[in-house]
Protein backbone atom coordinates (compact mmCIF):
# COMPACT_ATOMS: atom_id res chain seq x y z
CA UNK A 1 0.00 0.00 0.00
CA UNK A 2 1.48 3.26 -0.90
CA UNK A 3 1.77 6.39 1.12
CA UNK A 4 -0.60 8.27 -1.04
CA UNK A 5 -3.64 6.23 -0.30
CA UNK A 6 -2.99 6.59 3.05
CA UNK A 7 -2.67 10.39 3.59
CA UNK A 8 -6.21 10.45 1.38
CA UNK A 9 -8.02 7.79 3.74
CA UNK A 10 -6.91 10.21 6.63
CA UNK A 11 -7.89 13.29 5.16
CA UNK A 12 -10.95 11.29 4.28
CA UNK A 13 -11.94 10.37 7.67
CA UNK A 14 -11.50 13.40 9.25
CA UNK A 15 -13.69 15.58 6.61
CA UNK A 16 -16.76 13.22 6.93
CA UNK A 17 -16.73 14.10 10.68
CA UNK A 18 -17.27 18.26 10.01
CA UNK A 19 -19.39 17.59 6.96
CA UNK A 20 -21.92 20.57 6.14
CA UNK A 21 -25.13 20.87 5.10
CA UNK A 22 -26.28 22.36 1.64
CA UNK A 23 -27.14 25.99 1.48
CA UNK A 24 -27.84 28.97 -0.39
CA UNK A 25 -24.21 30.18 -0.81
CA UNK A 26 -23.17 27.20 -2.74
CA UNK A 27 -25.81 25.14 -3.76
CA UNK A 28 -28.63 27.62 -5.01
CA UNK A 29 -28.94 27.71 -9.29
CA UNK A 30 -26.98 30.71 -11.22
CA UNK A 31 -28.01 32.08 -14.27
CA UNK A 32 -24.73 31.23 -17.08
CA UNK A 33 -24.00 27.71 -15.87
CA UNK A 34 -23.59 24.86 -18.34
CA UNK A 35 -23.67 21.26 -16.87
CA UNK A 36 -22.89 18.11 -18.63
CA UNK A 37 -24.35 14.62 -17.56
CA UNK A 38 -24.17 10.93 -19.02
CA UNK A 39 -27.42 8.72 -18.45
CA UNK A 40 -26.46 5.76 -16.98
CA UNK A 41 -28.20 2.49 -16.25
CA UNK A 42 -30.64 2.75 -13.33
CA UNK A 43 -28.87 1.47 -10.17
CA UNK A 44 -31.05 0.93 -6.58
CA UNK A 45 -30.05 3.79 -4.31
CA UNK A 46 -29.84 1.71 -1.23
CA UNK A 47 -30.51 2.15 2.30
CA UNK A 48 -30.44 5.53 3.91
CA UNK A 49 -28.20 6.32 6.89
CA UNK A 50 -24.60 7.46 7.95
CA UNK A 51 -21.36 6.41 6.36
CA UNK A 52 -22.47 4.68 3.49
CA UNK A 53 -20.97 3.76 0.43
CA UNK A 54 -21.85 4.15 -2.87
CA UNK A 55 -20.58 2.08 -5.57
CA UNK A 56 -21.15 2.93 -9.22
CA UNK A 57 -18.21 2.11 -10.75
CA UNK A 58 -19.49 -0.70 -13.09
CA UNK A 59 -22.32 1.22 -14.23
CA UNK A 60 -22.66 1.21 -18.06
CA UNK A 61 -23.02 5.30 -20.53
CA UNK A 62 -26.52 4.47 -21.88
CA UNK A 63 -26.08 8.49 -23.76
CA UNK A 64 -23.29 11.04 -22.96
CA UNK A 65 -25.35 13.57 -25.09
CA UNK A 66 -27.18 15.52 -22.08
CA UNK A 67 -26.33 19.21 -20.96
CA UNK A 68 -28.13 21.13 -18.23
CA UNK A 69 -28.44 24.99 -18.71
CA UNK A 70 -29.83 27.60 -16.02
CA UNK A 71 -30.61 30.76 -18.01
CA UNK A 72 -32.39 34.52 -16.67
CA UNK A 73 -35.60 33.98 -17.96
CA UNK A 74 -36.84 36.29 -21.27
CA UNK A 75 -37.40 40.08 -20.49
CA UNK A 76 -40.65 41.78 -21.74
CA UNK A 77 -39.95 45.50 -22.88
CA UNK A 78 -36.44 45.10 -20.83
CA UNK A 79 -38.77 45.69 -17.82
CA UNK A 80 -40.18 42.83 -16.94
CA UNK A 81 -39.11 39.19 -16.65
CA UNK A 82 -41.39 36.24 -18.06
CA UNK A 83 -41.47 33.48 -16.39
CA UNK A 84 -43.94 30.68 -17.50
CA UNK A 85 -47.97 31.89 -17.12
CA UNK A 86 -46.15 34.48 -14.33
CA UNK A 87 -44.66 38.46 -14.84
CA UNK A 88 -42.53 39.75 -12.51
CA UNK A 89 -41.38 43.13 -12.58
CA UNK A 90 -37.59 43.48 -13.31
CA UNK A 91 -36.46 45.96 -10.48
CA UNK A 92 -38.40 43.86 -8.04
CA UNK A 93 -36.22 41.02 -8.25
CA UNK A 94 -32.75 39.70 -7.22
CA UNK A 95 -30.22 38.35 -8.88
CA UNK A 96 -30.59 34.87 -9.76
CA UNK A 97 -33.93 35.03 -8.36
CA UNK A 98 -35.89 33.68 -11.25
CA UNK A 99 -34.15 31.03 -13.15
CA UNK A 100 -35.30 28.65 -16.20
CA UNK A 101 -33.63 25.72 -16.16
CA UNK A 102 -33.26 23.60 -19.93
CA UNK A 103 -33.10 19.89 -19.99
CA UNK A 104 -34.14 17.08 -22.02
CA UNK A 105 -36.56 19.38 -24.46
CA UNK A 106 -37.99 20.89 -21.17
CA UNK A 107 -37.91 24.14 -19.80
CA UNK A 108 -38.39 24.18 -15.95
CA UNK A 109 -39.54 27.86 -14.05
CA UNK A 110 -37.10 27.97 -10.80
CA UNK A 111 -38.13 30.95 -8.22
CA UNK A 112 -35.68 31.56 -5.44
CA UNK A 113 -36.53 32.90 -2.13
CA UNK A 114 -34.05 33.30 0.94
CA UNK A 115 -34.43 29.99 1.81
CA UNK A 116 -36.01 27.71 -0.58
CA UNK A 117 -35.74 26.19 -4.45
CA UNK A 118 -39.22 26.56 -5.58
CA UNK A 119 -40.39 25.19 -9.09
CA UNK A 120 -43.45 27.48 -10.65
CA UNK A 121 -43.80 24.97 -13.35
CA UNK A 122 -42.15 23.55 -16.79
CA UNK A 123 -43.00 23.36 -20.15
CA UNK A 124 -42.55 21.35 -23.39
CA UNK A 125 -43.71 20.70 -26.65
CA UNK A 126 -46.21 18.35 -25.39
CA UNK A 127 -46.83 19.50 -21.99
CA UNK A 128 -47.19 23.29 -20.22
CA UNK A 129 -48.18 23.07 -16.84
CA UNK A 130 -47.55 25.84 -13.53
CA UNK A 131 -48.22 25.16 -10.06
CA UNK A 132 -50.71 27.17 -8.47
CA UNK A 133 -49.01 26.08 -5.13
CA UNK A 134 -45.16 26.16 -5.96
CA UNK A 135 -43.45 22.77 -5.73
CA UNK A 136 -40.71 22.84 -3.26
CA UNK A 137 -37.57 21.13 -4.43
CA UNK A 138 -35.15 22.28 -1.69
CA UNK A 139 -34.85 24.50 1.63
CA UNK A 140 -31.80 26.10 3.53
CA UNK A 141 -29.61 24.99 5.19
CA UNK A 142 -29.88 20.93 4.92
CA UNK A 143 -28.53 19.15 6.98
CA UNK A 144 -27.92 15.26 7.25
CA UNK A 145 -31.54 13.74 9.17
CA UNK A 146 -33.68 17.19 7.79
CA UNK A 147 -36.48 16.71 6.04
CA UNK A 148 -39.68 19.34 4.73
CA UNK A 149 -42.77 18.26 3.66
CA UNK A 150 -45.25 20.55 1.33
CA UNK A 151 -48.71 20.19 -0.43
CA UNK A 152 -49.03 21.68 -4.00
CA UNK A 153 -51.19 21.80 -7.06
CA UNK A 154 -50.83 21.90 -11.18
CA UNK A 155 -52.87 22.75 -13.80
CA UNK A 156 -52.31 22.37 -17.37
CA UNK A 157 -52.63 21.03 -20.82
CA UNK A 158 -51.69 18.21 -22.60
CA UNK A 159 -51.56 19.22 -26.90
CA UNK A 160 -53.15 21.79 -26.16
CA UNK A 161 -56.38 20.66 -25.57
CA UNK A 162 -56.70 18.39 -22.90
CA UNK A 163 -56.84 19.36 -19.15
CA UNK A 164 -54.34 18.41 -16.51
CA UNK A 165 -55.03 18.44 -13.08
CA UNK A 166 -52.72 17.26 -10.89
CA UNK A 167 -52.02 17.66 -6.94
CA UNK A 168 -50.11 15.79 -4.24
CA UNK A 169 -47.22 16.58 -1.91
CA UNK A 170 -43.39 16.69 -1.38
CA UNK A 171 -40.77 15.43 0.86
CA UNK A 172 -37.40 16.22 0.74
CA UNK A 173 -34.92 14.83 3.13
CA UNK A 174 -31.16 14.77 3.55
CA UNK A 175 -31.30 10.79 4.24
CA UNK A 176 -28.05 9.67 4.20
CA UNK A 177 -24.00 10.18 3.62
CA UNK A 178 -21.17 8.56 3.05
CA UNK A 179 -18.74 8.09 -0.06
CA UNK A 180 -19.22 7.10 -3.36
CA UNK A 181 -17.10 5.50 -6.20
CA UNK A 182 -18.00 7.17 -9.60
CA UNK A 183 -18.20 5.36 -12.73
CA UNK A 184 -14.82 7.08 -13.91
CA UNK A 185 -13.72 5.24 -10.87
CA UNK A 186 -12.97 8.21 -8.62
CA UNK A 187 -13.98 8.40 -4.87
CA UNK A 188 -15.65 11.41 -3.63
CA UNK A 189 -16.07 11.85 0.28
CA UNK A 190 -17.79 14.45 1.65
CA UNK A 191 -21.33 13.10 -0.01
CA UNK A 192 -24.81 13.63 0.83
CA UNK A 193 -27.94 12.41 -0.58
CA UNK A 194 -30.94 14.08 -0.82
CA UNK A 195 -33.86 12.05 -1.52
CA UNK A 196 -37.02 13.68 -2.67
CA UNK A 197 -40.94 11.84 -2.54
CA UNK A 198 -43.80 13.48 -5.18
CA UNK A 199 -46.98 12.32 -4.86
CA UNK A 200 -49.22 12.98 -7.91
CA UNK A 201 -52.63 12.51 -8.28
CA UNK A 202 -54.77 13.21 -11.05
CA UNK A 203 -57.85 15.90 -9.95
CA UNK A 204 -61.00 15.37 -11.84
CA UNK A 205 -61.95 18.59 -14.41
CA UNK A 206 -65.16 19.02 -15.98
CA UNK A 207 -63.71 17.07 -19.15
CA UNK A 208 -62.78 14.43 -17.21
CA UNK A 209 -65.06 11.09 -17.40
CA UNK A 210 -67.07 11.33 -14.65
CA UNK A 211 -66.95 7.16 -14.25
CA UNK A 212 -63.42 6.50 -13.77
CA UNK A 213 -61.44 3.89 -11.48
CA UNK A 214 -60.30 4.79 -8.09
CA UNK A 215 -57.32 7.47 -8.25
CA UNK A 216 -54.37 5.88 -6.75
CA UNK A 217 -51.88 7.66 -8.20
CA UNK A 218 -47.93 7.79 -8.87
CA UNK A 219 -44.99 8.50 -6.48
CA UNK A 220 -41.84 10.13 -8.69
CA UNK A 221 -38.84 9.06 -6.45
CA UNK A 222 -35.21 10.86 -6.96
CA UNK A 223 -32.26 10.79 -5.28
CA UNK A 224 -29.36 13.28 -5.59
CA UNK A 225 -25.75 12.90 -4.22
CA UNK A 226 -23.96 16.12 -3.46
CA UNK A 227 -20.17 16.55 -2.76
CA UNK A 228 -18.82 19.41 -1.05
CA UNK A 229 -17.28 21.79 -3.40
CA UNK A 230 -19.88 21.73 -6.07
CA UNK A 231 -23.08 23.51 -6.35
CA UNK A 232 -25.20 21.13 -8.68
CA UNK A 233 -25.61 16.95 -7.90
CA UNK A 234 -22.82 14.82 -8.82
CA UNK A 235 -25.45 11.57 -9.14
CA UNK A 236 -29.05 10.94 -9.28
CA UNK A 237 -31.36 8.42 -9.82
CA UNK A 238 -35.37 9.38 -10.95
CA UNK A 239 -38.03 6.27 -10.93
CA UNK A 240 -41.94 6.85 -10.87
CA UNK A 241 -43.67 4.36 -9.37
CA UNK A 242 -47.84 3.30 -9.13
CA UNK A 243 -49.08 3.62 -5.91
CA UNK A 244 -51.27 0.97 -6.52
CA UNK A 245 -49.11 -2.10 -6.43
CA UNK A 246 -45.98 -0.29 -6.35
CA UNK A 247 -44.75 -1.38 -10.08
CA UNK A 248 -42.12 0.72 -11.66
CA UNK A 249 -43.50 2.70 -14.70
CA UNK A 250 -39.96 3.65 -15.26
CA UNK A 251 -36.50 4.31 -14.23
CA UNK A 252 -33.29 5.98 -15.27
CA UNK A 253 -29.94 7.63 -13.57
CA UNK A 254 -27.55 10.22 -14.19
CA UNK A 255 -23.92 10.89 -13.49
CA UNK A 256 -22.64 14.31 -13.79
CA UNK A 257 -18.81 14.37 -14.14
CA UNK A 258 -17.15 16.59 -11.65
CA UNK A 259 -14.50 17.62 -14.32
CA UNK A 260 -17.45 18.46 -16.58
CA UNK A 261 -18.55 21.11 -14.10
CA UNK A 262 -16.81 24.02 -15.92
CA UNK A 263 -19.44 26.67 -14.09
CA UNK A 264 -16.55 26.10 -11.40
CA UNK A 265 -14.44 28.82 -13.05
CA UNK A 266 -16.68 31.71 -12.11
CA UNK A 267 -18.10 30.23 -8.76
CA UNK A 268 -15.94 32.06 -6.55
CA UNK A 269 -17.82 30.25 -3.30
CA UNK A 270 -17.54 27.09 -4.10
CA UNK A 271 -13.86 27.64 -5.76
CA UNK A 272 -12.85 28.81 -2.10
CA UNK A 273 -14.63 25.91 -0.37
CA UNK A 274 -12.46 23.61 -2.96
CA UNK A 275 -9.54 25.46 -2.38
CA UNK A 276 -9.86 25.16 1.67
CA UNK A 277 -10.44 21.99 1.64
CA UNK A 278 -7.06 21.75 -0.53
CA UNK A 279 -5.16 23.18 1.65
CA UNK A 280 -6.36 21.42 5.15
CA UNK A 281 -5.41 18.34 2.86
CA UNK A 282 -1.99 19.56 2.16
CA UNK A 283 -1.90 20.72 5.73
CA UNK A 284 -2.50 16.93 6.74
CA UNK A 285 0.09 15.72 4.85
CA UNK A 286 2.69 17.72 6.09
CA UNK A 287 1.75 17.56 10.04
CA UNK A 288 1.29 13.80 9.87
CA UNK A 289 4.71 13.32 7.44
CA UNK A 290 6.25 10.92 9.56
CA UNK A 291 2.97 8.87 10.56
CA UNK A 292 2.52 8.43 6.55
CA UNK A 293 5.92 7.10 6.45
CA UNK A 294 5.00 4.44 9.52
CA UNK A 295 1.64 4.02 8.61
CA UNK A 296 3.04 3.15 4.86
CA UNK A 297 3.81 -0.16 5.79
CA UNK A 298 1.30 -1.23 8.59
CA UNK A 299 -0.40 -3.37 6.36
CA UNK A 300 0.23 -5.50 3.10
CA UNK A 301 -2.47 -7.99 2.09
CA UNK A 302 -3.36 -9.55 -1.15
CA UNK A 303 -6.82 -11.16 -1.87
CA UNK A 304 -7.45 -14.35 -3.93
CA UNK A 305 -8.83 -15.37 -5.98
CA UNK A 306 -10.52 -12.48 -7.36
CA UNK A 307 -13.11 -12.97 -9.60
CA UNK A 308 -13.88 -15.17 -6.87
CA UNK A 309 -16.68 -18.27 -6.72
CA UNK A 310 -16.67 -19.82 -2.99
CA UNK A 311 -14.10 -19.06 -0.62
CA UNK A 312 -12.01 -15.39 -0.44
CA UNK A 313 -8.80 -15.51 0.65
CA UNK A 314 -7.21 -12.89 2.77
CA UNK A 315 -3.16 -13.07 3.29
CA UNK A 316 -1.77 -10.18 4.94
CA UNK A 317 1.23 -9.47 7.32
CA UNK A 318 1.52 -6.92 10.00
CA UNK A 319 5.08 -5.22 11.14
CA UNK A 320 3.49 -4.13 14.30
CA UNK A 321 0.30 -5.14 16.53
CA UNK A 322 -3.18 -3.77 14.72
CA UNK A 323 -6.62 -4.14 15.38
CA UNK A 324 -7.96 -5.89 11.74
CA UNK A 325 -11.33 -6.51 10.27
CA UNK A 326 -13.01 -7.00 6.63
CA UNK A 327 -16.04 -5.61 5.35
CA UNK A 328 -18.00 -6.95 2.57
CA UNK A 329 -20.38 -4.39 0.83
CA UNK A 330 -23.20 -4.99 -1.80
CA UNK A 331 -23.29 -2.26 -4.77
CA UNK A 332 -25.99 -0.64 -2.67
CA UNK A 333 -22.87 0.04 0.12
CA UNK A 334 -24.85 -2.72 2.47
CA UNK A 335 -22.78 -4.47 4.62
CA UNK A 336 -23.43 -8.53 3.10
CA UNK A 337 -19.87 -9.62 5.36
CA UNK A 338 -18.20 -8.74 7.87
CA UNK A 339 -15.36 -9.91 10.77
CA UNK A 340 -15.04 -8.98 14.35
CA UNK A 341 -12.38 -6.24 14.92
CA UNK A 342 -9.49 -8.50 16.04
CA UNK A 343 -6.44 -7.24 17.50
CA UNK A 344 -3.95 -9.32 15.66
CA UNK A 345 0.52 -9.34 16.26
CA UNK A 346 3.20 -8.35 13.63
CA UNK A 347 3.66 -11.02 11.31
CA UNK A 348 2.01 -12.75 8.90
CA UNK A 349 -2.09 -13.68 8.83
CA UNK A 350 -5.12 -15.29 7.19
CA UNK A 351 -8.25 -14.60 6.70
CA UNK A 352 -11.45 -16.14 5.03
CA UNK A 353 -14.76 -14.92 4.16
CA UNK A 354 -17.44 -17.41 2.46
CA UNK A 355 -18.89 -15.69 -0.69
CA UNK A 356 -20.66 -18.66 -1.82
CA UNK A 357 -24.01 -17.21 -0.92
CA UNK A 358 -23.72 -14.09 -2.54
CA UNK A 359 -25.20 -13.25 -5.98
CA UNK A 360 -22.68 -12.81 -8.78
CA UNK A 361 -21.98 -9.33 -8.91
CA UNK A 362 -19.73 -6.77 -7.99
CA UNK A 363 -18.56 -5.96 -4.09
CA UNK A 364 -16.37 -3.77 -2.14
CA UNK A 365 -14.11 -5.35 0.00
CA UNK A 366 -13.41 -2.66 2.78
CA UNK A 367 -9.49 -3.62 4.60
CA UNK A 368 -9.32 -1.98 8.04
CA UNK A 369 -6.13 -1.41 10.50
CA UNK A 370 -6.58 0.77 13.19
CA UNK A 371 -8.35 3.46 12.30
CA UNK A 372 -7.19 3.06 8.51
CA UNK A 373 -8.99 1.51 5.59
CA UNK A 374 -8.93 0.87 1.93
CA UNK A 375 -11.53 -0.17 -0.38
CA UNK A 376 -11.02 -2.91 -3.06
CA UNK A 377 -13.31 -4.42 -5.74
CA UNK A 378 -14.11 -7.84 -5.38
CA UNK A 379 -16.16 -9.71 -8.36
CA UNK A 380 -18.51 -12.59 -7.25
CA UNK A 381 -18.88 -15.29 -10.28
Amino acid sequence: MKKAVFVFLLINLCFSSVFGQLNVQHNLLRAGDLLFKQQVEYVDPGEAGADRLWNFSKLKAINDEYTVEYDLPPLEGDSVYILGNRRHEKNSVKENELIIGTEHNTMYYYHQTEDCLLQNGHENPSVVLSYTSPLTLLCFPLNYGDKVSSAYKSKGLYSGTVDIRTEGTVTVAADAYGKMILPSKDTLGLVVRVKTQQTIFDVQTESSDSIEAENVGKLLETHRWYSKGYRYPIFETIRSINKSDSSVIFSTAFFFPPQDHYYLDTDSANLALLEELWDMENHAKSSGQDEALELRDLLICKTYPNPVKSILNIEYELPRDATVSFRLYSVAGLPVKTTVPVKKPKGRHYETIDCSSLQPQDYVLRIMANDMFVNEIIIKN
